[in-house]
């Protein structure tokens, strides 16, 4: 079993490398990363012990794109739900967070039917 530090490692490796690759157009590179964040949250959702260590970190991470994937997978797995919902609706409203404003937004549409 992986350490929590490796896991949490991969995943901030990926979701930065998902919002760089986004924002400059390289789906190819995007969807990669895109797949391997599902396959973590995958096995987030396994391990409930393992996804609150790794989102206690990961939605508190420096980039923007890690909380917003943190935040998604937190109101997956029902954990934190107020600040991952907070979390998104903030970056949603940055002027300068671009796409991923939008994909915060559409990150909490697809959660929380209005």
């Amino acid at each position: 079993m992986k350490n929590i530090k490796t896991l949490i490692d991969d995943f901030v490796i990926n979701a930065v490398i998902q919002g760089k690759a986004t924002c400059d157009g390289d789906y190819k590179k995007a969807n990669k990363a895109s797949k391997r964040l599902l396959q973590m949250s995958k096995v987030m959702e396994q391990d409930i012990q393992i996804a609150k260590q790794m989102l206690d970190v990961l939605l508190e991470h420096e980039n923007i794109n890690v909380r917003i994937w943190a935040s998604g997978i937190a109101l997956d797995l029902n954990y934190k739900t107020k600040l991952a919902k907070e979390t998104l609706i903030r970056i949603s409203q940055m002027p300068d967070a671009g796409i991923l404003g939008l994909n915060a937004e559409m990150s909490l549409k697809v959660r929380k039917p209005d």
